[in-house]
C-alpha cells in the first residue's frame, strides 16, 4: 500500500488515515489515477471478501466486478480523466464478491485534490443496499393499493375511482371469479380510507354451523369461562369488516346482517344490551349474485343493501394486454425477492404464457411467475422453468375425464362446457 499517498491527504501520521477509514461503517476504496487499488477499508474488505493485500495494484473493476463496470468505467464521462477530477457522483448497481454473491450497492466516486488542485487519489465509497432492497421487496410484495395494477380500460377505470370509493362509508360489493383480486381490492379500499389506522377484519362466510357462525360474527355475552367474547363486528369497530363469499352465508345470518346494517348495532348472543357500531362493510362473492337470488341462496334485500357500490373485477382472459404487463410486473417483484438477475421471458416461454387463459386468474399468473423465477438459473425464463400443466396440458389433464363412457362417446366437435365461476 502506498502510504505516502494517504498521508498527503491531510498531513496525518502514516497509521492514522487507514485506521480512520477502517472505522467508517461503509466501504471505501482508495484508487490511483489509473483506478488501481491502493487500499480497502475494513467494511469493503468484508463486503468484497478481498483484503488490501489481495488486490493492491489491481484495477478497481476487477475488484468490484460491478454491474456498472460492464461497459467501461461508470465514474468517468466520455473522454474524462480521473486525474483531472472528472469522476461522476453516484449510481446504483450490484457487485459480485469473492464468493460469487451479488450484492446491491450504491457507488460514489470522489476525486481528492491537493490545495494546488493536483490529483492525489480517488475515494470510491460503496454503501451496501441489501437491507434497503429487502425492505422494498417486502413492501412491494405485500398487499397495498399500489399492487392493484392493470392497463386495460376496465382496470384503469377501477383504479381511477378507487380513492373516491374509499373515502365513503357506503357498503361495497366486490364481484369476480376466484383469483381476480377481490381480497386485495378490499384491503386497498381500507388502506386508502380514513379508517386505514383502524382494524381490517376478514371473515370467510363459507358454510359452518349456524351457532358457530353467529358467535363468530356477533360475539357472545358470556364466552368460555364466563368472559364476554367479542365477534368480528366488535373487533372491526371504527375499521372495516370484509365478508368474503357472502352468498354462502346461511339465510338466518343474512337476516341478522341486514338488521345490523340498518340499525348499526349488534346484540351478542345471550346479551340484552346492543352495542353501537361504526364499521364499514365490504362484501365479496365469486358467484353471480342475481343467480344466487333466483336460487334462493341470497336475500334480495341484503343484496340491494350491499350493492350501494359495486365493483367488478374481470377475469384475466378478458383483460387483453394486461397479461404481458402483469408478467413483467411480477417478474420484477420476484427477481428482487430472490435476488436474481432475471431479465425477462424467452420467446417460447412468452408464447406459452400468452396462449394460456389462466383459469386461476391473477393469482395463478402470480404463482407461475414466482415458481419460474425461483427455478430459473439464468437471466431469462425458459419453457422448462414454467409449471408442467402449462407446458404439457394434455399429459397433466385428469385421466378420469378421458376414460369415462361419456367422454368416449362424445363427438370430437362437441363444444366444451362453459367454465363455472369460482
Amino acid at each position: 500500500m502506498d502510504q505516502s499517498t494517504l498521508v498527503n491527504l491531510s498531513g496525518l501520521d502514516r497509521a492514522d488515515l487507514p485506521r480512520i477509514l477502517s472505522a467508517l461503517p461503509f466501504g471505501v476504496a482508495v484508487l490511483d489515477a489509473e483506478r488501481r487499488t491502493l487500499f480497502l477499508n475494513r467494511a469493503l474488505e468484508s463486503l468484497t471478501g478481498f483484503s488490501t493485500a489481495d488486490v493492491a495494484g489491481v484495477f478497481c473493476r476487477h475488484v468490484l466486478r460491478g454491474s456498472f463496470c460492464l461497459h467501461g468505467c461508470p465514474c468517468l464521462p466520455q473522454g474524462g480523466d480521473c486525474a483531472q477530477g472528472a469522476c461522476s457522483e453516484s449510481r446504483e448497481g450490484t457487485l459480485i464478491n469473492r464468493h460469487r454473491r451479488k450484492i446491491p450497492v450504491r457507488l460514489t466516486s470522489l476525486p481528492i485534490l491537493d490545495r494546488a488542485g493536483n490529483f492525489l487519489c480517488t475515494l470510491d465509497v460503496l454503501e451496501d443496499l441489501s437491507a434497503l432492497k429487502d425492505m422494498e421487496t417486502r413492501l412491494s410484495v405485500s398487499a397495498s393499493p399500489g399492487q392493484m395494477v392493470g392497463r386495460c380500460a376496465v382496470m384503469e377505470h377501477l383504479l381511477r375511482i378507487l380513492p373516491a370509493v374509499a373515502q365513503s362509508d357506503s357498503p361495497v360489493l366486490l364481484t369476480g371469479e376466484s383469483g381476480t383480486g377481490k381480497d386485495l381490492l378490499a384491503e386497498a379500499l381500507h388502506r386508502a380510507s380514513p379508517r386505514a389506522r383502524e382494524s381490517f377484519v376478514r371473515v370467510n362466510a363459507t358454510p359452518m354451523p349456524e351457532a358457530l357462525l353467529d358467535a363468530e360474527l356477533f360475539g357472545q355475552a358470556e364466552g368460555p369461562g364466563g368472559v364476554p367474547r367479542p365477534g368480528k363486528f366488535q373487533l372491526a369497530q371504527n375499521g372495516t369488516l370484509y365478508l368474503s363469499e357472502i352468498a354462502d352465508m346461511p339465510l338466518t345470518q343474512q337476516a341478522r346482517l341486514l338488521r345490523l346494517l340498518d340499525e348499526k348495532a349488534v346484540l351478542p348472543a345471550g346479551g340484552d344490551r346492543p352495542m353501537q357500531l361504526n364499521v364499514r362493510v365490504v362484501a365479496a362473492t365469486g358467484r353471480d349474485p342475481e343467480e344466487m337470488i333466483q336460487a334462493g341462496l341470497l336475500r334480495e334485500d341484503l343484496f340491494h343493501r350491499l350493492n350501494a357500490v359495486r365493483l367488478h373485477l374481470p377475469p384475466l382472459r378478458e383483460r387483453g394486454e394486461d397479461v404481458g404487463f402483469l408478467l413483467a410486473h411480477y417478474l420484477k417483484i420476484f427477481a428482487a425477492k430472490f435476488r436474481k438477475q432475471v431479465l425477462g421471458f424467452s420467446g417460447e416461454a412468452q408464447a406459452l404464457l400468452s396462449a394460456y387463459d389462466f383459469p386461476g386468474n391473477v393469482r395463478e399468473l402470480r404463482n407461475m411467475v414466482e415458481y419460474a423465477v425461483m427455478v430459473c438459473a439464468g437471466d431469462m425464463v425458459l419453457p422448462e422453468h414454467l409449471p408442467l400443466p402449462l407446458r404439457f396440458p394434455q399429459a397433466c389433464a385428469p385421466r378420469d375425464a378421458a376414460v369415462t363412457p361419456a367422454a368416449q362417446n362424445k363427438p370430437s366437435g362437441a363444444p366444451k362446457p362453459a367454465r363455472k365461476k369460482a
